[in-house]
């Protein structure tokens, strides 16, 4: 693997002028490891050199977004299934939890 230089690692030199793309007003407090293949990180490492983003971090986040966006249909319908999937759930687990009731109560009218 190529060495990589203080910007590719996500550490601009200092007193480098901020990135150009705009960090919105969302917090990113949240931290997700993942590993790609050597041709998305050089896509990555693309972004950060051409001074887009100031990091490899911020460069990601972008493309995790972007590609949501792209897909939100899909998320939108997937949340739909997720909460009819949900809803049998809560279904089945107040089935199951009638059933144990008739079952103790049948028990012990026969006792």
């Amino acid at each position: 693997m190529p060495k990589l230089n203080a910007r590719q690692q996500g550490r601009g030199p200092r007193g480098r002028r901020g990135a150009r793309h705009e960090k919105g007003t969302r917090r990113r407090d949240n931290v997700v490891m993942v590993r790609v293949d050597e041709e998305n990180l050089s896509r990555i490492d693309e972004l950060v050199e051409s001074g887009q983003f100031s990091s490899r971090s911020e460069a990601t986040a972008f493309l995790i977004d972007e590609g949501i966006k792209s897909k939100q249909q899909m998320f939108d319908k997937m949340a739909e299934k997720i909460a009819q999937i949900q809803g049998l759930r809560d279904e089945l687990e107040a089935m199951i939890a009638e059933d144990a009731r008739q079952t103790v109560k049948n028990a012990g009218d026969n006792q």
